[in-house]
């Protein structure tokens, strides 16, 4: 698969004409190529539909609890790490907070110049607006069994529901 965002200098794209990629359309791009390894992957997707959704792709497969996914694309910097923001906007872009715990169940962040991704659980980032991800210390990108692990690991300690009644509705008789 080739780098679909072919950055010559980082900002421009030859594609579109040495025109600058909106930060919505690289969003755009690094949620499909997601979408495409997922199903590669042998996920069943789902997406949100509408901006500002909580979890960009939520992904399923039978015996496994939906996950969660956050889709964002990292940004290289000169130390040769990777910058991530990982925080949840309002309209207009003011007041950018953390997301918080249930948002999403994994972060996936694309790596336009590799094109890859890495991914990390809701812990790993757990209240953070910024994460590093430098490929000379960390974890190997494109380890997509991480979401089976986060599957399996949900599933396995979700919450028991069988026992618990159904909130009771009382209706008025009269009007």
């Amino acid at each position: 698969m080739s780098n679909l965002f072919a950055l010559e200098d980082g900002i421009h794209a030859p594609i579109t004409g040495g025109a600058t990629l909106s930060a919505c359309r690289k969003g755009e791009i690094a949620e499909t190529l997601f979408i495409a390894g997922a199903m590669v992957h042998d996920w069943e997707i789902f997406t949100p539909f509408g901006h500002s959704q909580a979890a960009d792709v939520v992904l399923t497969r039978s015996g496994v609890r939906p996950l969660g996914v956050q889709v964002k694309t990292g940004t290289l910097v000169d130390s040769g790490a990777y910058v991530v923001t990982v925080k949840r906007g309002t309209t207009g872009g003011m007041n950018a907070r953390p997301y918080q715990q249930y948002d999403f169940d994994v972060l996936a962040a694309y790596l336009p110049d590799r094109n890859q991704f890495v991914f990390w659980t809701f812990d790993d980032i757990r209240s953070r607006v910024t994460v590093r991800y430098n490929p000379a210390k960390h974890r190997a990108p494109g380890n997509w069994d991480l979401l089976n692990n986060v599957a399996e690991s949900l599933t396995n300690s979700g919450p028991e529901t069988a026992d618990v009644p159904p909130p009771t509705v009382q209706m008025s008789t009269s009007l």
